[in-house]
């Protein structure tokens, strides 16, 4: 039942009585929960799976675990047991904690490995051999955030997703398209498992046709039962070692039998880490610390725009479009000056990004300085009318758009929240799929700067703060992401995938909300624009105003790039009304769905279908 906002107050009580008792501003408050739970993730049988467990009586945290499960079956392109991630558990009550279950470098990985007799970096060594693949962290992750569970069984958590991949699923109109993309098909057939799983008798999946998956079962089965022991020992983990012995020996011995170990994968921790958290608008954003970036970045950009006139610029936009003098602006007000404050704000982000930020285990990152209101308020004041390219590199490089990374959101009606993201990093990650065990593996190792200086792909670049180092894990853009309103009770949990634009993406949802009074479908449908620093043009969604792109370049110097047929970002969020009920949104870029108990499953977007509402 939803509980009013307010103090319990104690009445009546004798003066002996009040002064051993707490006062009114000791006591514990009843801040509001929702009227029911909500789940969103990037596909709608993992939805369900989320529901359903919230039906059995289990918590946020018991749906986040069976629905990312769930997600390794249906949804391979990112969804895993073979990567990492990062998650957010945010109860009614009591601190938020932050999960850090990102992949790690093997013990004897070092980045002579991958440098040419020239020094140079060899690519692909990072992305599709036994060299690009860290010490998974998902199935260790999800144990972690299952201990904040109900009290349900394992098994039953797991229970769903044992049960999709040994019977099958129809394969999704997203997956078919994937699987004839030419770049995947060409990563996977060079894996034999991959090969036989995706493109049987030679021919890729296709819609409808039922996916069925034992290996996998088996491996789930074994989780269910030991818990992490069943995945990084045993079996499991002596089937993942030899996949990628064998893989190793037909590529000429590249990783010099440096790759993944048992010993590593028996040494792999999860890390409990303090979130960052920060405030914009009065509400309170809670993020991941690194070595994410997401949390940092994403409460950097905010604060500076928040000391920016984001309303009197809405407002002088809204009166000059009513008399027809500003071309370009829409109803929500967004003008190219507002544009270009976004893109400034995320220019000096990703600088920050590049710069200073990697795992704190390995480097001593500065989080005070980088998110101190004195520092950014400097960087604020040094915007001005024109975009600043001297804080930019000169690279041009353009890093393509992957759905290498998965993201879901959960509330259950108690209050508590999940934000979850993870990551194979590249679309099917490294292509090397386990046979014995049935999943992918990821090629995380491509997220290290291996050489600083030198882009990635997605083309970041880094300096010492993130260069490749064993058992240090490497930079990540996953922004899992929670918001209270004035701190107290939990008003939405998003995050989304999409390497770098994933921050860009959070930031844009949360600005058109907070600020220009969108309602949530809306600003997740809105188009998008994405300035990562390097290289220097601001990168821009079709759906935007020509006059409006015209009069950012035109007006404040921006190198302005339309990115045809590309979408930045998938985001998955849930937002609760001021009634208790919430709102379960998936981003129509991809072909997830929301869902609310009591209510059921939204219908998922096909490929082609519009974004921006007409």
């Amino acid at each position: 039942m939803r509980r009013a906002v307010g103090w319990t107050l104690g009445l009546g009580l004798s003066a002996t009585l009040a002064c051993s008792s707490l006062t009114s501003f000791e006591q514990d408050p009843s801040w509001p929960t929702p009227v029911r739970g909500a789940v969103v993730t990037e596909h709608p049988l993992a939805t369900q799976v989320g529901l359903d467990v919230l039906a059995r009586g289990g918590n946020a945290a018991d749906a986040a675990v069976a629905a990312a499960l769930t997600l390794a079956v249906v949804y391979p392109q990112a969804g895993n047991l073979g990567g990492g991630g990062f998650a957010l558990w945010v109860p009614h009550e009591g601190k938020p904690v932050a999960i850090d279950f990102r992949e790690t470098a093997p013990a004897k990985f070092e980045p002579g490995l991958f440098l040419d007799e020239r020094g140079e970096v060899q690519t692909e060594l990072s992305r599709t051999t036994p060299l690009a693949v860290g010490v998974p962290g998902t199935p260790a992750g999800l144990y972690e955030l299952f201990r904040f569970g109900s009290g349900v069984s394992l098994l039953k958590v797991c229970s769903d997703a044992i049960a999709l991949a040994e019977v099958g699923f129809p394969v999704d109109p997203w997956l078919a398209r994937d699987l004839r993309d030419q770049a995947v098909r060409s990563k996977l057939e060079r894996n034999a498992a991959a090969r036989a799983l995706f493109y049987p008798g030679g021919e890729a999946l296709s819609v409808g046709q039922k996916l069925v998956q034992p290996a996998l079962a088996r491996t789930l089965m074994a989780y269910s039962r030991f818990g992490i022991r069943g995945f990084y020992e045993g079996e499991v983990a002596r089937s993942m070692v030899a996949a990628l012995d064998a893989v190793d020996l037909t590529m000429g011995k590249v990783s010099h039998g440096a790759s993944l170990s048992l010993e590593d994968l028996a040494a792999y921790q999860v890390k409990m880490r303090e979130p960052v958290i920060g405030w914009f608008r009065g509400t309170q954003v809670i993020g991941m610390p690194p070595p994410s970036s997401g949390g940092i970045a994403l409460l950097q950009a905010l604060t500076i725009l928040d000391g920016l006139p984001l309303d009197a610029e809405r407002r002088r936009a809204l009166t000059a479009r009513e008399r027809g003098l500003a071309p370009g602006v829409g109803p929500d007000g967004v003008s190219a000056r507002a544009l270009h404050w976004w893109a400034e704000a995320q220019r000096l982000a990703f600088a920050d990004r590049a710069q200073h930020l990697g795992d704190p285990d390995h480097y001593q990152v500065p989080v005070d300085a980088l998110l101190s209101a004195e520092g950014l308020a400097q960087r604020r004041v040094g915007i001005g009318e024109r975009a600043d390219f001297e804080v930019a590199a000169t690279a041009a490089w353009s890093p393509p758009e992957s759905s290498e990374t998965t993201h879901l959101s959960v509330i259950d009606a108690d209050g508590n929240a999940v934000s979850l993201t993870t990551t194979l990093n590249a679309s099917f990650g490294s292509g090397i799929l386990v046979p014995e065990a049935g999943f992918l593996l990821n090629n995380e190792i491509d997220d290290f700067s291996i050489k600083p200086g030198t882009p990635n792909l997605y083309g970041l670049v880094g300096t010492g703060a993130n260069q490749l180092q064993a058992n240090k894990r490497p930079l990540s853009s996953m922004t899992p992401t929670v918001l209270r309103e004035g701190g107290r009770s939990v008003s939405a949990v998003l995050g989304a995938p999409g390497g770098p634009k994933i921050i860009t993406a959070v930031m844009q949802v949360l600005l058109r909300t907070l600020v220009y009074e969108q309602d949530p479908e809306s600003a997740v449908r809105a188009p998008r624009l994405h300035q990562q620093w390097v290289p220097a043009e601001t990168r821009f969604e079709e759906g935007w105003s020509v006059m409006l792109l015209d009069a950012l370049q035109g007006r404040h110097g921006h190198l302005v790039e339309v990115r045809t047929g590309e979408t930045f970002g998938s985001v998955q969020g849930i937002w609760i009304g001021e009634d208790g009920e919430p709102l379960a949104i998936s981003d129509p870029r991809r072909g997830g769905a929301g869902g609310i108990q009591g209510k059921g499953v939204s219908e998922p977007a096909r490929p082609g279908d519009p974004i921006q509402a007409r």
